[in-house]
């Protein structure tokens, strides 16, 4: 009877795991707070050597990285990707860019880097959700 119950715990230990196969990400993230809004955070990218576009993924409900640096007043183009099941947008509302990506689909968006602390990102429709991110200067 032990036996066969240590089997049964084991099998099902085997079939357990992570239920996403690891290529699905978690929406989960640390929790920040960005422009006063407590946001998922995944992860920070510096770009400051960049000269080429800058990608940043929109899953539901965060952007990967959701902070990026660079030089002040450097200007990137952001090549946005919707990897989610709903649309979003990448709006900067002190610059003026409001870019809605539909899911599957991509875009881009023009930014500057401020010349000192940080400008917001977020999507209008999520941003409740904690789908809000940041420029920031490099230091």
């Amino acid at each position: 009877m032990l036996a066969a119950a240590l089997v049964l715990i084991l099998g099902l230990a085997a079939c357990g795991g992570g239920g996403y196969g690891g290529s699905k990400k978690s929406a989960e993230g640390t929790t920040t707070t960005i422009g006063g809004v407590a946001a998922k955070s995944h992860g920070t990218k510096d770009v400051s050597g960049e000269t080429g576009k800058v990608e940043v993924d929109m899953y539901d409900y965060y952007f990967e990285p959701t902070v990026l640096k660079g030089k002040p007043g450097q200007k990137v183009t952001i090549e946005l990707k919707n990897e989610g099941q709903t649309a979003h947008t990448f709006t900067v509302s002190a610059q003026s860019v409001d870019q809605e990506v539909q899911p599957g689909d991509e875009a881009e968006a023009d930014v500057t880097f401020p010349q000192g602390g940080q400008v917001t990102f977020v999507c209008k429709f999520h941003k409740n959700m904690g789908m809000v991110g940041a420029l920031e200067p490099s230091s």
